[in-house]
């Protein structure tokens, strides 16, 4: 068992001592049964980042996979029939390898699935190029957050956001970037993390650079938000007592004049092009009227109306 302080960043956790790997599964669920049953059993020991159901048994394994803020499979390979039962076996990811430990320990030998004890281990799977940008989406950030410091336990703040022209980051025309530099607020430990995101679209007519213009400032600020959580180190007792502390060591935008890292902050799209998974991910809504547009984008056509 774990036992003393354990720390959390906000990355995403690839340890294995952080993902569990349950195989011996019967033939007699469905993809959903079997996930809410696996969600039910094992976030009572923590907070889950991912659980990953595979089908075994077919020549062409399929993988589903469900994040601890969106329960609806994602089917990567061929789609099944989901009212069929099949053969699975999972990966039940943690934020916590303390958390992932007691639920091995609590759940192996223990655990019944329609009269059938799974096998529970430690996953060992190899680190992937993948693996080195472990950059923690916004909405997983957010739920870190309120889990293990409280709802009201900490707060942001928009130091800055406005426009950003350079060519030497592939900024030029036709294309709209903001940067933007957030706070993040630990409440009742004095803590402070500053951010900073980059955005960028592309955009080919007064209308499309409106929407483009829209798009980048939103997204700078959640990437700005990112930034920032990934400098929060949380630490956890034994006890369940929760302290932070910030990263110092780690290049704020105050230390580097606008020396940022250009591939983990700038994002190039084309409005033309279909959204991708990146961008559905922050569920960004574009107003669709233009009452609507002039009343949440009037700032923008002011820092605008220069380049018109």
């Amino acid at each position: 068992m774990e036992t003393g302080v354990e720390l959390i960043e906000f990355l995403r956790p690839t340890e294995n001592v952080k993902n569990l790997y349950v195989t011996r599964i019967p033939e007699l669920y469905t993809e959903e049964e079997l996930y809410e049953k696996l969600y039910k059993v094992f976030s009572k020991y923590g907070l889950l980042y991912e659980i990953q159901l595979i089908e075994a048994k077919v020549s062409n394994r399929n993988k589903i996979v469900h994040t601890s803020s969106n329960r609806s499979a994602a089917l990567l390979t061929n789609s099944t029939d989901e009212s069929t039962p099949s053969s699975f076996y999972a990966f039940v990811k943690y934020f916590s390898a303390r958390a992932a430990a007691r639920a091995k320990y609590d759940l192996t030998g223990k655990l019944v699935l329609k009269g059938q004890i799974p096998r529970i281990q430690f996953a060992k799977r190899k680190k992937t190029t993948e693996d080195a940008s472990q950059c923690l989406r916004l909405q997983h950030c957010q739920e870190l957050a309120n889990y293990y410091l409280g709802f009201n336990g900490w707060s942001s703040t928009v130091i800055s956001i406005k426009p950003y022209d350079d060519e030497s980051i592939g900024v030029t025309e036709n294309k709209a970037c903001f940067v933007c530099i957030v706070r993040l607020d630990i409440v009742n430990q004095g803590l402070t993390s500053e951010g900073m995101g980059v955005w960028t679209e592309a955009y080919h007519d007064p209308v499309s650079k409106l929407e483009a213009a829209c798009k980048s400032k939103k997204f700078a600020q959640k990437r700005a938000m990112e930034d920032a959580f990934s400098r929060i180190i949380l630490i956890v007792l034994e006890n369940g007592k929760v302290s932070a502390e910030v990263n110092t060591t780690a290049v704020t935008p105050w230390q580097a004049d606008i020396g940022f890292d250009v591939d983990k902050l700038l994002k190039v799209n084309d409005v033309d092009e279909p959204p991708t998974a990146d961008i559905d991910d922050y569920d960004v809504d574009i107003p669709e009227t233009t009452a609507e547009l002039d009343a949440m984008n009037e700032e923008i056509l002011l820092q605008l109306q220069e380049d018109s």
